[in-house]
């Protein structure tokens, strides 16, 4: 008598259903949508920064959960969705819109709409994101193998955030403005953002992801209620070595924070007044002074503030301020203030007479159509006194995804005017040295600003104009990325806004001097002009 060969199946722990995987896909969404609003209070604004070390966790675990890459994706979608609308709410301070034209009826409708349309599109890069780690073969620990499952989970997923978040985020095909980084979350830990010198704001975000993926890990081997990591490329049991990654991590995070501990102190010795001699002797400190408006949106469009009386305003702040150096915002050299008597001429007067240098921002016509730029107003005219925005704002200054784009901005009641843009960065030319501009939103796109400093700007100036969200917390943001550029590339960053926040950040990110949101007045500081590079700013591929 035969019989048949009996196959046997080995039945490790990752072949049994896991407690997820019994829900339906729609089950699940609630939960990724509420642990993604948790994550969004990590945001600048609502400051839980302690947040963005464990809240990416949950989404981990849940994808583990999935039981098709479908159900992946719209658990990514969900997760980010509720990250997004919740870290980008800063849109609803659009309202009012009555400068528009529009009842307040439907400008909290257009706010709102724009609020939702901009967090369904970035939520797209987390969706990615969940169904790549879906997709990959996993194996826990830091190690890959020569067999399947190839990739190590605690480095393959970390670096998958950081290509969407910073290589498609920040791209122009995806046309997102990512002001809310999970890396910005972190600007006031000042000891550990230094290691952004090294490799930018990417590896703050690789080491916050470490951190969610160590836990994650820990919960996935323990609790089992979803798929567990396949087995380990070293010798290590699995319960024993989520915890070995755990204290690795916890080890690097200690390594890294020491270490900026002492790249704070050495930033103060080089450059604290009475300080600089012994090391920048090329480098004197030198004051300078940021101009804070506060004209609103309003008082701008609806012309509820004449040109005169807002050239009266900056007029007055900046006379008789005894500083080598100022700084204006964006846009406010325009077509009404490049009449004779007006701001732009009263600015020249101030700088013939006073013996100084004023960067501004300004509005002006070029070729075909309209540049948003900045000029540098000096004694002795420079050769570049002119920088020309390079990246501009989608459907505000063009109009992207080509003829569906036009025609979506055609319909939208905002300036039918056309607004050039630069290819290459220009840093303006100062007595002192090279000042690198941004404006508005470039400050949140790391590489434009490195390439500032590798084309020669030994600091860097921000002009922006905020008061078109009416105080949201876009300000505080757009600080935080402002302390980001400035560890990354060593420089004193100044950040210039009509309405606030206006700030001078020194090279580690320290704040040194902050002002008031919607408040009117001068903020007076040292800066200096430096010369070196960091290993983040000579990495001229990023």
């Amino acid at each position: 008598m035969q019989s048949s060969e009996i196959l046997v199946e080995n039945l490790g722990p990752t072949s049994s259903v896991a407690w997820l995987q019994r829900f339906s896909s729609f089950e699940k969404l609630p939960f990724a949508f509420a642990f993604g609003c948790i994550l969004g209070l990590s945001s600048p604004g609502f400051d839980q920064w302690w947040l963005a070390w464990i809240a990416v966790a949950p989404l981990l675990i849940l994808v583990r959960g999935c039981s098709g890459r479908m159900d992946a994706f719209l658990t990514g979608l969900s997760f980010g969705l509720g990250f997004y609308l919740v870290s980008l709410s800063w849109c609803l301070g659009l309202f009012p819109l009555r400068w528009l034209g529009l009842d307040d009826w439907l400008g909290i409708q257009a706010s709102g709409l724009v609020w939702a349309i901009e967090s369904l599109h970035e939520s797209l890069l987390l969706a990615a994101f969940a169904l790549m780690i879906f997709c990959l073969p996993l194996r826990a620990g830091y190690f890959p193998h020569f067999k399947r499952p190839f990739f190590p989970y605690l480095l393959s997923v970390p670096l998958l955030w950081v290509f969407f978040q910073w290589a498609v985020g920040t791209s122009e095909f995806f046309v997102g403005m990512p002001v809310n980084q999970l890396a910005y979350s972190q600007s006031r830990q000042t000891e550990l953002i230094q290691i952004a010198k090294l490799g930018g704001s990417g590896l703050v975000d690789f080491l916050l992801i470490l951190s969610n993926c160590a836990l994650a890990e820990i919960f996935l081997e323990l609790s089992g209620i979803a798929r567990r990591l396949q087995e380990r490329s070293d010798q290590i049991s699995p319960k024993a070595g989520c915890w070995v990654d755990a204290v690795l991590v916890f080890g690097l995070v200690l390594i890294a924070t020491n270490w900026g501990s002492g790249q704070i102190e050495q930033t103060a010795l080089s450059t604290r007044p009475g300080s600089e001699a012994n090391i920048y002797r090329q480098t004197p400190v030198i004051p300078l002074a940021v101009l804070q408006g506060n004209v609103s949106i309003e008082e701008d469009r609806l012309k509820t503030a004449k040109p005169s009386e807002v050239a009266d305003r900056y007029s007055r702040l900046s006379t008789n301020l005894g500083v080598p150096i100022m700084a204006l915002p964006e846009g406010l050299l325009n077509s009404n203030q490049m009449v004779p008597g007006y701001l732009a001429g009263r600015l020249k007067g101030t700088v013939i007479r006073e013996k100084k240098e004023i960067v501004v921002g300004s509005i002006e016509n070029m070729g075909n159509g309209l540049v948003n730029g900045a000029r540098i107003i000096s004694p002795v005219p420079p050769k570049d006194n002119l920088y020309v925005k390079q990246r501009l704002v989608p459907f505000g200054e063009f109009a992207p995804l080509g003829p569906l784009g036009e025609r979506i901005n055609e319909r939208l009641p905002l300036s039918r005017e056309v607004f050039l843009k630069s290819k290459s960065a220009r840093p303006l030319h100062s007595i002192w040295g090279g000042i690198g501009v941004s404006i508005c939103v470039e400050l949140i796109y790391p590489h434009l600003i490195s390439n500032e400093v590798r084309h020669g700007a030994n600091i860097l100036v921000n002009v922006s104009n905020l008061g078109w969200f009416h105080q949201a917390s876009l300000n505080r943001q757009m600080l935080a990325a402002a302390v980001l550029r400035a560890v990354e590339n060593g420089r004193f960053m100044v950040l210039a806004t009509n309405t606030g926040i206006s700030a001078v950040i020194d090279p580690a990110g320290v704040i040194t001097s902050v002002s008031y949101p919607g408040k009117r007045g001068v903020l007076i500081d040292t800066v200096q002009f430096l010369y070196g590079e960091t290993p983040f700013t000579k990495m001229w591929w990023l």
